[in-house]
């Protein structure tokens, strides 16, 4: 089981942009073969900062999540929708 936990500033006016397009990924990503966990957050303190936290069966499961068509598609438009990003996997101990 290896868990992502993935960090993203949208650019002020792209917030409600990027929410949208973040809402429609969960629902497709949930969909995938070997995802356990797909959970949206948007940040108490600063609404233009939004977290992931993601669970997978397997790094092959998560492989074949980045080559989705919605998962492209969202990285494409993420360059200019967002100010940074950092994704970061785990695996428990």
């Amino acid at each position: 089981m290896i868990t992502i936990v993935a960090t993203l500033s949208a650019k002020e006016h792209y917030r409600e942009t990027v929410l949208a397009a973040l809402q429609e990924l969960v629902k497709a990503s949930l969909q995938e073969d070997g995802c356990k966990e797909y959970r949206l957050h948007v940040s108490a303190n600063n609404p233009l900062a939004f977290l992931f936290y993601e669970t997978w069966e397997s790094k092959e499961a998560i492989d074949a999540h980045t080559q989705t068509t919605h998962f492209l598609d969202f990285q494409q438009k993420a360059a200019e929708w967002l100010e940074k990003s950092e994704i970061n996997l785990y695996q428990l101990v």
